[in-house]
């Protein structure tokens, strides 16, 4: 049955917003996630805050992270490759009115060589100054129509917004109406949508009648230097492969960071088989993160991590307010504390003696309990074996302010108005949490929310 048009409407807007409710990933995400971990052509385009160490002695497990977290420890600092997502150079830029090359050709259009290096998804600014003259046979003062022309772009993945200084105020567009041997300024804004397949693009810039022309030469950054220059048969791959931006790709026999593992010998056919070995199930990172596999099997990063995936770390189980892991009254087992005999809780910090609750051989007197060696009283009782009585305290009689001193009312007044209440300050630090916290829910639950209202529209439409 075919469906209505404002049902398939509210069907793409209703799988619109599924999407982006989904696809929410944060940049240190991105460049995380396991495409952009592949290469370092990979790592750059998964965000343009993306880096990637090419350094070959790096330990590091995933050359891909934000350039903000790599550290010197991690990888040699001028080794941390970043293009810039735009670069501009200015090839040739002869000053208006002097001569060419040729000696006698006047400069009417400056820069005459423009470079741009794009990454898709960011746009540059060109900018231009173009020395109008009129022709020498024109006759009259009326102002002419200037407009910048360039090359077809129709079929590149760039796109071309055109911008002129006319009548002392910029403007979008490509005309302007202007004066004999005014000075024009204008600017050429080039956006890259995609990697292009047929590389750089050459684009001539030119004003409609008049013989000049300058160039802007585009590339698209779309991968890394270092990728054009790979090392073959490194010796630090064993040379069992090639050593590509500081990683080693291995011949189809072999795997490991280095290519030091024979497929073959390992019972595995593929390297990604090989890695599998050293995860607990296909969507577990590579040794919980915390290790580096080798040859199948995880090496852990630190001497408390343990367990044949690294699963387990010995250092994240509770500390007690002495500082201690597990209260010293226990071992940290995989982020569980286990306690000695005589010790409970999750900390291990609750002794099971009842030697302090005993007095007379009586437990708290028998007007209580014994918790961690110390006795919790029932109601109505107190004291260390809650062997006395509370002491009912009578109710305050309400004396009318006016008996008071003078003094003695302006201080009660004071204290309730000021020990009672929280300050500006708590006030505002309070609201601040409230905020953040909404904020960093209301964005999904929003997309989510109209997301089941244009599908139960959808249904009623039926």
């Amino acid at each position: 049955m075919n469906m209505h048009s404002p049902v398939r409407i509210l069907l793409c807007l209703a799988l619109f917003f599924l999407k982006s409710s989904l696809s929410d990933e944060t940049p240190d995400q991105l460049c995380n996630n396991l495409d952009a971990q592949q290469s370092c052509g990979q790592c750059i385009k998964a965000h343009a805050e993306c880096a990637w160490c090419i350094d070959p002695h790096s330990s590091l497990v995933n050359r891909c992270q934000l350039k903000s977290k790599f550290t010197n420890e991690t990888c040699t600092p001028h080794l941390v490759y970043s293009p810039q997502t735009a670069q501009v150079k200015t090839q040739q830029n002869l000053p208006l009115e002097t001569k060419q090359h040729d000696g006698r050709t006047v400069v009417r259009l400056q820069p005459q060589a423009v470079s741009v290096r794009l990454m898709p998804g960011h746009s540059s600014t060109v900018t231009f100054k173009y020395l109008h003259q009129t022709d020498v046979n024109r006759r009259g003062t009326e102002p002419e129509t200037m407009e910048i022309q360039t090359s077809d772009v129709k079929d590149s993945p760039i796109n071309l917004t055109f911008y002129i200084v006319c009548d002392g105020e910029l403007k979008k567009t490509k005309s302007c109406r202007v004066q004999n041997n005014q000075i024009v300024e204008f600017k050429i804004e080039v956006t890259v949508n995609s990697c292009s397949n047929s590389g750089d693009v050459t684009l001539s810039v030119g004003i409609l009648g008049q013989r000049t022309i300058a160039g802007i030469y585009v590339t698209t950054i779309c991968g890394c230097e270092c990728e054009k220059h790979p090392e073959i048969n490194s010796r630090l791959c064993h040379q069992n492969g090639h050593l590509v931006c500081g990683q080693c790709v291995c011949d189809p026999s072999r795997g490991g960071d280095k290519c030091e593992c024979p497929l073959a010998t390992l019972g595995v056919s593929t390297a990604s088989e090989l890695e599998d070995k050293c995860k607990f199930n296909s969507s577990t990172p590579v040794c919980s993160s915390s290790g580096k596999c080798k040859c199948g099997q995880c090496q852990c990063n630190r001497p408390t991590v343990t367990g044949k995936f690294c699963q387990c770390d010995n250092d994240s189980c509770p500390l007690s307010s002495n500082g201690k892991v597990c209260s010293g009254n226990g071992v940290c087992d995989c982020g569980t504390c286990k306690c000695e005999m005589g010790w409970e809780r999750d900390d291990c910090s609750c002794s099971t003696a009842s030697n302090n609750c005993v007095e007379n051989g009586e437990l708290c007197s028998n007007n209580g309990r014994c918790e961690c060696n110390r006795c919790v009283c029932n109601m109505g009782n107190t004291g260390a074996f809650c062997g006395s009585i509370e002491k009912e305290q009578k109710p305050m009689e309400n004396k009318p302010t006016d008996d008071l001193p003078e003094t003695t009312a302006a201080s009660v007044t004071e204290t309730t108005s000021t020990a009672d209440l929280p300050s500006d300050e708590e006030l505002e630090k309070a609201l601040d949490d409230s905020v953040k916290s909404t904020e960093a829910t209301s964005s999904s639950a929003l997309k989510i929310f109209w997301l089941f209202y244009f599908l139960v529209v959808i249904l009623f439409a039926y």
